[in-house]
């Protein structure tokens, strides 16, 4: 059981810190955070104040106080965003709100919740800072959460490299790689990938598609699934034959970096610092221009979190972030790799989480590089 209710405890603290009278909340990675409920695509928002809290919604949220709104209107149809901003007027007279100091996710509010809460009397202040200093540091629950499906990861790892073989298509290891993690967790889950095979792998975004897999490519597999409400986000290459001379010198460099932010990754170094000692092996090696992307970021209920690191952000690492390390070459029309670990950072230092190698990985065959 994750402990929402201390969650919940620290929010109003820094609420109180802040000056504002309250909250509401209205991102589903945010509701889930709060409550332990995964919400459906219809709005949900939390509303707290510092002695009572309701939730809105199209059903109810165990354990908490919520205000229903219905989906459907017989005369109407369906109209949820009346609905649910009308239910949300509700429950900010109901705790008491109406009129005060609010923080919000302004970057995820609707217009139309923004119109219903400044109609409130209510002034509105972001809560993006303030949310992520709840988050950045994950408690033991959340990290046993994330070991699990960084495991989920490894274990698709394996059905891949016996999956690719010359004439498979991209969108042939999609399916295997969904079907697969859905019979492991049991039901569906979200999840996003990006692969590209052979000279689609220049672009570090590549989404699967039709294109077959030809004997002699490298394919880079970045898997980022949500599972029980959190993330895992690991990157392989798979070759389909011996590397060429060109992959292998690729290859290496990438090892090379990740060991670098491996050995920079700890508790009071700064994110910038682990993004040049990667980016800095990747750029004496003659390709910094071929590096597109930051070298890694924090992850939970989101995909990505801050801090990234990139050559601007001087956040200080702290003991109970998990981040990943992402290295990548990417070069025009011959194609592309990516390796990415993910890393719990402790007081010790670091952990790493996954456990797929990171040896060449051939059909069938590990061969350490």
């Amino acid at each position: 059981m994750y402990p929402h209710e201390l969650r919940l405890a620290s929010l109003r603290i820094a609420l109180e810190t802040a000056g504002l009278g309250g909250a509401v909340l209205s991102q589903p990675q945010h509701v889930f955070y709060f409550t332990g409920f995964l919400p459906g695509p219809a709005p949900h928002y939390l509303v707290i104040a510092p002695q009572r809290a309701a939730a809105v919604g199209p059903a109810p949220i165990p354990g908490w106080e919520t205000i229903l709104y219905s989906s459907y209107d017989i005369h109407h149809g369906w109209d949820i965003p009346n609905h649910s901003a009308a239910t949300l007027e509700e429950a900010i007279n109901a705790v008491g709100l109406t009129g005060k100091a609010l923080g919000a996710e302004l970057p995820h509010l609707t217009a139309h919740a923004f119109a219903t809460l400044s109609a409130q009397r209510n002034t509105l202040h972001d809560l993006s800072h303030l949310l992520w200093s709840l988050r950045r540091i994950k408690d033991p629950a959340e990290i046993a959460q994330i070991k699990a499906n960084v495991a989920a990861n490894d274990h698709m790892f394996g059905l891949v490299q016996q999956a690719i073989q010359p004439g498979v298509s991209e969108y042939d290891l999609w399916g295997r790689i969904y079907t697969e993690m859905c019979r492991a967790n049991g039901g569906p889950i979200t999840l996003e990938a990006d692969l590209g095979v052979g000279p689609r792998g220049a672009n570090p975004d590549a989404k699967p598609g039709p294109y077959l897999v030809e004997r002699g490519d490298a394919v880079f597999v970045d898997v980022y699934s949500c599972q029980h409400g959190y993330y895992a986000d690991t990157t392989r290459v798979f070759f389909t034959a011996e590397p060429t001379p060109k992959q292998r010198e690729v290859y290496g460099i990438l090892l090379e970096a990740l060991v670098a932010g491996e050995e920079a990754l700890r508790p009071g170094v700064r994110a910038c610092d682990v993004d040049a000692a990667v980016r800095g092996v990747i750029a004496k090696a003659g390709y910094g221009e071929n590096f597109y992307h930051h070298s890694g970021h924090a992850y939970g209920v989101f995909q990505q979190e801050k801090p990234y690191l990139i050559p601007a952000e001087t956040t200080t690492l702290e003991a109970g972030m998990i981040l990943t390390l992402e290295p990548g070459i990417y070069l025009p029309g011959w194609g592309g790799m990516r390796l990415e670990s993910n890393y719990l950072i402790s007081q010790g230092g670091l952990e790493r989480l996954d456990n797929y190698p990171n040896s060449i990985a051939i059909p069938g065959i590990a061969k350490n590089l």
